[in-house]
């Protein structure tokens, strides 16, 4: 405390003479005062050898009005203390910022006309003073020490506004630039290396440089090239609506789409949010929003209101009627993962996570199911082959319901589209089908082998002569070149002629009828005509286009004559003649079967051959 108006009681608690010269002398050696005094205290820690030059002027300039300030509250305005008693050291020096000269301290000797004031008092107003400083950007009142000075723009910046306006240019610019709103000039390099340190500077730098030409990098593999903007495109429609996209979508999907430049990754991605695949139909904030949401697992759209009464695996997919039917064949059990199972209802073991953080087999929840290609394997419930391959189960189901396209029984639908191994399931629907067809593909299989040696071409050079495809493979020789069609009536299969045949109907464009492929013992052969000892087993036709008798059984449903047959495969393709341009039967004793039949066009049973030959024999001719 002041002990009279001549002297000073330091916090040592020696008394010092108040003149500008014994305070000095005294403060510099009095380490208790440097130790107490929050004014001496704030300013040592600034460590004035690292500052930049124009700091050192604003702190320097700061200092001068602190004095100003100081002078007018100790000197009333009749002993005011002019501007001229403070002297300004050179600018260009490395010399004391201020310099007091002896009359300023002198006139403290004088009375004072107020109460003398208390040091902590003082303290604390040194304290308040050397405490707040406003920005020029947000205009608050800050930390001093957080406020900062620029060359190219000489008024006080805050760090906050100053690493907003970093982070800001650092994502979108391709320079920094000054906070202030009036000066927006570049910042320099070594202004921004002493704010964000050499480290980080080189970071964001290389970013921005990567950004000025266009440079961008693959995140999956991080390889990088240069981005081209994509060509105009004038339809581009949405993935899940099919409608076509607003142009904003549009034009975002041509700013910012790219596959990897590296052959061997080829990833679709976001060039701005680094998305993997491209969100389309979507620009970055609205993928980002609908990622954070929960979202159908199968349309992908956001859930508004997930329905808490049913169970907890199938509480990610919306109410729409065609995510709904899917859920009818859902699994409704969660993976160890946490993760709904993407199988079918009531499988008995689990189908693989299909989710992206957990899946590590070849095929990805994202990946098309290889049967339809028109939806991801995640957007359906799923099924697994045995041979490890994962497929729609919806698919697999129509395709076992489909089977074969045309009328040869040809078992390709049973093999699986990516190994070409029989397919099978767990127990299942699809599995009991799958079962049903391996039936059917034995019975072809030994009808086709017995009619290969019945013909006696189980010595055809394609299979006994070395080389050939089908050297040794009697088996697999009587399937490529035997045609069987399933009965409609009796569902089995039947000898429908040789493989030629089956392409001379495909030339021809013939359109089949399930209904006309009808097996001999279904056949409605007319009631006399049925051989009493023989049975059905060697009924005899009449050839469809001429009164000649049948030698050939085409298609499953045409008998053919020998000449008839030639032509037909010739491409004279007499299945196409009209009926009326058929030749005309010339009556019983005239017609080279010498019986009565039904006109040409039509196909009819002449009842057994055996018995028909023996009748002949018995005849002198």
């Amino acid at each position: 405390m002041l002990l009279d108006q001549s002297t000073f009681n330091c916090f040592c608690q020696q008394i010092i003479q108040l003149n500008q010269q014994s305070m000095v002398d005294h403060i510099k050696n009095c380490g208790n005062y440097k130790r107490t005094s929050p004014f001496f205290q704030t300013f040592q820690q600034y460590q004035l050898e690292q500052m930049q030059r124009q700091h050192l002027i604003a702190l320097k300039s700061e200092f001068l009005i602190f004095i100003e300030k100081v002078d007018s509250i100790l000197n009333p305005p009749a002993i005011r203390v002019f501007n001229s008693s403070i002297t300004k050291s050179s600018e260009y020096t490395n010399g004391p910022i201020l310099q007091f000269q002896k009359q300023t301290f002198s006139i403290i000797s004088q009375k004072p006309q107020q109460a003398p004031a208390q040091p902590e008092t003082v303290f604390n107003a040194y304290r308040q003073f050397q405490k707040l400083q406003t920005c020029e950007v947000c205009a608050k009142n800050v930390d001093a020490d957080i406020i900062t000075y620029f060359e190219h723009c000489f008024q006080p910046i805050c760090r906050p506004c100053l690493m907003k306006q970093i982070e800001k240019d650092y994502k979108t610019n391709i320079v920094f630039q000054c906070p202030n709103q009036l000066c927006k000039k570049q910042m320099l390099e070594q202004d921004l290396i002493q704010i964000l340190g050499r480290e980080k500077h080189d970071q964001y730098s290389s970013v921005m440089l990567e950004r000025q030409f266009n440079i961008v990098k693959c995140s999956a593999c991080s390889e990088r090239g240069a981005f081209e903007k994509g060509s105009s495109i004038t339809i581009l429609k949405d993935p899940v609506t099919n409608q076509q996209l607003q142009q904003k979508y549009v034009d975002h999907y041509l700013n910012n789409r790219f596959m990897c430049f590296n052959s061997a990754c080829k990833t679709e991605q976001c060039k701005e949010c680094k998305a993997i695949p491209y969100h389309l139909g979507m620009n970055c904030e609205e993928y980002k929003i609908k990622k954070s949401s929960k979202c159908c697992r199968y349309c992908d759209q956001p859930i508004h209101n997930v329905q808490s009464n049913v169970p907890e695996a199938l509480q990610d997919i919306c109410q729409e009627k065609e995510c709904q039917e899917k859920a009818q064949f859902a699994c409704n059990k969660l993976l160890a993962c946490r993760h709904p199972c993407p199988g079918f209802k009531n499988e008995q073991i689990c189908s693989t996570c299909l989710n992206e953080n957990c899946c590590k087999g070849e095929q990805k929840g994202d990946d098309y199911c290889n049967i339809c290609f028109v939806e991801g394997l995640k957007n359906a419930p799923v099924i697994q082959s045995k041979c490890g391959h994962i497929f729609h189960y919806t698919c697999i189901l129509k395709r076992l319901d489909v089977k074969w396209n045309g009328p040869r029984i040809v078992f390709k639908f049973c093999l699986c589209p990516l190994c070409n191994t029989w397919l099978e399931f767990q127990p299942s629907l699809p599995q009991n089908l799958v079962n049903d067809y391996f039936k059917l593909f034995q019975d072809v299989m030994k009808k086709s082998l017995d009619r290969l040696k019945y013909e006696n071409r189980d010595k055809d050079d394609k299979v006994s002569k070395v080389g050939e495809l089908f050297y040794g493979k009697p088996q697999e020789y009587a399937m490529a070149i035997y045609c069987y069609y399933q009965c409609f009536k009796c569902k089995n299969p039947y000898f429908g002629g040789a493989k030629d045949c089956q392409r001379a109907l495909d030339e021809g464009d013939k359109q089949y009828k399930p209904e006309e492929l009808i097996c001999a013992n279904c056949c409605e052969v007319p009631v006399g005509e049925t051989c009493q000892v023989h049975g059905k087993d060697y009924i005899e036709f009449k050839c469809k286009f001429c009164c000649q008798i049948a030698v050939w059984f085409c298609w499953g449903t045409t008998h053919f004559c020998e000449d008839c047959h030639k032509r037909q495969c010739n491409g004279d393709y007499v299945s196409k003649i009209p009926r009326e341009k058929l030749p005309k039967c010339p009556g019983k004793d005239k017609c080279p079967i010498k019986m009565d039949h039904k006109p040409n066009g039509e196909e009819q049973a002449l009842g057994c051959a055996i018995c028909r030959n023996q009748r002949a024999n018995q005849q002198n001719f």
